[in-house]
Formats: structure tokens, sequence, C-alpha cells
């Protein structure tokens, strides 16, 4: 049942994996409900880097969502992720929206015949320790001609539509949700390529905050271009993230050797797999 695309919009809460066909019981509490969205496309590893992760989360009772960026230039390195609680009567209309779109029984694949080379849009939801993924195409809509305008079950319309809502979620269970504050997570995915040029600025150089030399840290992906991709948790997030948040997108990282490395940094959400696995 379970196909995540490692390098790729995601939610999950940890429990166990139900066999194929198991379907998630009718309702849960806040903290025994996740659900993760992102999209996957045919893109080289370090392409699909670069476009990937889940473009929200919910888990233990709390939405994970991209928040607005800074128009300047360079950009940050680090994304903007912002959290709002979410009741729970806000998980029952999620579940409930899920239930009547047929997300929770039934195929699990309502792509409906998507393109090659298109985006494929995926949904994980875990209710009570049963992890559950269905695929669909993200920018099927259904087109509304009498109201109710919904979807029917277990098609690549219903998909569609319920894709829509949660990704408009703030106007869909606004009073269910709570005020924003910043979210930090605490596992970092870390890709590092080779620097961008820009004539038009100075370099700009960066020390490198992990005691392991950047030509060995974590993986080596296949090139061109070459890269390396490793995830950063635990003893050496605090030093990881001062040195993150000082840091744009076209910084230079150096590690006192002749190494020079760009990177590019992403947050892992609740639940996430390792990309560079």
């Amino acid at each position: 049942m379970r196909r995540i695309s490692t390098l790729v919009l995601g939610l999950l809460l940890a429990g166990g994996c139900a066999g194929e066909g198991s379907s998630p019981s009718p309702s849960a509490p806040t903290t025994a409900f996740a659900l993760r969205a992102w999209v996957s496309q045919a893109l080289p590893p370090v392409g699909a880097f670069r476009t990937a992760g889940p473009d929200l989360a919910i888990d233990q009772g709390r939405l994970i969502v991209h928040g607005p960026e800074m128009a300047i230039y360079p950009g940050r390195l680090l994304p903007n992720l912002q959290q709002r609680p979410l009741s729970q009567a806000g998980v029952d209309a999620l579940v409930a929206a899920a239930r009547a779109a047929g997300l929770l029984d039934g195929p699990t694949d309502l792509t409906g015949g998507l393109q090659p080379g298109a985006q494929t849009a995926h949904l994980m939801f875990v209710i009570g320790g049963v992890e559950r993924e269905v695929l669909g195409d993200p920018t099927r809509q259904i087109v509304c001609v009498t109201t109710p305008c919904d979807g029917a079950p277990g098609t690549p319309e219903g998909f569609g539509q319920f894709w829509a809502r949660i990704h408009d979620i703030g106007s869909w269970l606004g009073t269910e949700l709570g005020p924003e504050s910043p979210y930090i997570a605490d596992r970092f995915a870390v890709l590092l390529v080779e620097p961008v040029e820009d004539a038009s600025l100075p370099p700009s150089f960066a020390m490198w905050p992990l005691d392991v030399p950047m030509t060995q840290f974590g993986v080596a992906l296949a090139g061109p271009p070459p890269a390396r991709c490793g995830v950063i948790e635990g003893d050496s997030l605090k030093a990881a993230l001062a040195a993150f948040g000082a840091a744009n997108e076209l910084s230079r990282w150096t590690d006192g050797t002749d190494a020079v490395f760009g990177a590019i940094v992403r947050p892992l959400l609740p639940g996430e797999p390792d990309p560079c696995s």
C-alpha cells in the first residue's frame, strides 16, 4: 500500500502500517489523526529535491504549512513554516470530507490517467495507526453546473475537490484553526550542490556547521551535477539552525578544506521519510 516518493508535497503519525485494503476508522481524536499532502514528478534526484516536500501536514492536532516569504534576493535559506492548532471538530470535518470523497476506502489510484511528465498528488492519511496513501491528479477539478457541487466518491474529481479544499483550509475550517506561530522542524534534509554563480553580487561565504567534512556528509546522489544529501538532527541541530538562519540561497559553504558547496535546506515535517535514503 505504501508507495512514498522520497524526493517529493506530505503528514504522518507514528503508528502501525495497515495491510492492503485496510480502511481507517470513521473518526479519531486529534492525536490519532495525521495527514500529509505532497506532489511528485519524474525528475532527476537533484531537481526533485528542489521541488519536493509536503505542501501541508497535520499532526498531533496542528496544521503545518508554508507561510509567505520575504520578497528579497537572494532569498533566505530556511523557508518560513507556520503552525496552527486544529480543533477536534476540524479533524472530524477532515475525516468526514475524506470519507465522502471515497479516499478512506476503495481504490488508492485516482489519477484518472496522467500525461507523461505530469505531477502526481499524494495524500497520506494515518487514522488510529492505520496508514493509507491515495494518488490523484492535483489539476483535476469538478465542473459545477448545479449544487451541491461534490465530486463522486472514489473518482479523480472527488480527489481533486478534497485536494483543493485542504489547500484552502483556512477558508474551509477557519473557525477550527487557532493562531499562527513559527514551526521549527526537528530534522532537516540538506542537499550540497555546486554553488550558484551570480556575477551581479559578490560571493558570500559561510562556515559549514558540522564536524563531518562536506565531502563526507550524507550520501552521494547521481549527477550531473554531483551532489550530496543528508539529514541533520539531534545534537547537531542547534549549530546547524544558527548557521542556516544567517545564510541565504546563494551562500557558499566551506569547511576548512578546498571544498566549496551551495546548499538547499529542507525542513522535514512530521512523519516525512528521509529523502536522501
